[in-house]
């Protein structure tokens, strides 16, 4: 039996991070964590949550946020809340820890006992595009063209920082949603641990205290949005 924990959307929340490490650790039975990017950006802890993923992950993938703060993608791509935090972070950041961020891949395929897993950020159409859409009919055939590009068994995105999990003929589609800022109306850290024998999928939500970040955004007169978006999951 091989158990792979899927996480994304870190954004600098080391509190949420740290907690879902710890309930992953708890299980005991993860044979590996693979991180879909944005480890940095919104939150004020861009050092802390890099040295986390480079010790515990065995791949992370290069998000939008991750790529703003190496100075790869345009200002306009980001609204000026994001930015803002790219250009604090950018200043924050330690330079071995920049310097892995330009080591990660935008798009990768692994295989693991027999499975073939697409990786990537956003989309596997355009790196850092949303991977969703307004109707049914429109999703499936999103999936469609998706598993007919990747000609992989799963596809795993992240970027929306909404979790969700689906099956398309036999293969799987997920996103594991945000472990630092979710967006799907539900407080909390969010990850997602594959089983791949048989292949099923399971959805974290794990609550924790996320009063020392919004303590710490103040006392540096960081964007209160940004804070009062995490009592909401919005």
């Amino acid at each position: 039996m091989t158990k792979i924990a899927v996480i994304s959307d870190i954004h600098s929340n080391i509190f949420a991070l740290e907690e879902v490490l710890k309930d992953i650790q708890k299980r005991k039975n993860i044979d590996e964590i693979i991180c879909l990017g944005d480890v940095v950006g919104y939150y004020p802890y861009p050092n802390e949550c890099i040295e986390l993923i480079r010790e515990n992950c065995s791949t992370c993938m290069l998000g939008n946020h991750d790529s703003g703060v190496l100075g790869d993608e345009p200002v306009f791509y980001f609204n000026p809340t994001a930015y803002e935090m790219i250009v604090w972070t950018k200043k924050e950041i330690k330079p071995y820890n920049f310097k892995w961020l330009t080591t990660l891949p935008r798009k990768k395929t692994i295989e693991r006992k027999g499975k073939s897993m697409f990786l990537v950020h956003g989309s596997p159409f355009n790196t850092f595009d949303y991977f969703d859409a307004y109707s049914d009919k429109q999703w499936n055939s999103m999936l469609k063209q998706a598993f007919e590009k990747t000609k992989t068994d799963l596809l795993l995105v992240g970027h929306t920082h909404v979790p969700i999990k689906t099956k398309y003929e036999k293969k799987f589609f997920l996103n594991p949603g945000s472990v630092g800022q979710p967006r799907n109306g539900i407080p909390g850290a969010f990850y997602s641990i594959i089983n791949l024998n048989p292949l099923s999928i399971s959805m974290i939500h794990l609550k924790y205290d996320f009063s020392p970040l919004q303590k710490k955004m103040e006392k540096l007169s960081l964007p209160k949005s940004l804070s009062d978006r995490l009592n909401h999951g919005l």
